[in-house]
């Protein structure tokens, strides 16, 4: 009885937003917002001109400052509260959809928050690296 309380426990808590392939759609094309209202680039396949996986974009680069790439700022290193990259940021970027419709945040964690997705989830499980 114990371990069926503590499976059901267990279970009562989201994980992190997993992205299947069936869902690479409501990403594909969608804006990447800071906090502050900037813009990160869009999700989608490595060939779109604003696509954070288009090496050719500055939103991929390391350097750039509307990149989520670039550890140096506050969108891309492991400590602001703005990061993709910090699993504790209270503000990561939101993920919007080509609609206007907010779809969840850009965030490695935590792994609680179902509404977060990391964007190496969505870069491999799309095939748009």
């Amino acid at each position: 009885m114990k371990r069926l309380l503590s499976l059901t426990v267990l279970m009562s808590f989201p994980i992190i937003a997993e992205v299947n392939s069936w869902e690479c759609g409501k990403f594909e094309g969608a804006k990447i917002i800071a906090s502050d209202g900037t813009s990160l680039g869009k999700l989608g396949p490595k060939w779109e001109s604003d696509s954070i996986f288009n090496d050719s974009s500055e939103h991929s680069t390391t350097w750039s400052s509307n990149s989520i790439f670039n550890s140096s700022n506050d969108y891309g290193n492991s400590y602001s509260s703005d990061s993709v990259f910090n699993e504790s940021a209270s503000t990561p970027p939101r993920i919007i959809s080509e609609e206007g419709e907010e779809i969840g945040k850009l965030s490695v964690g935590p792994s609680w928050d179902s509404t977060r997705y990391d964007p190496n989830d969505i870069k491999y499980t799309c095939d748009w690296g």
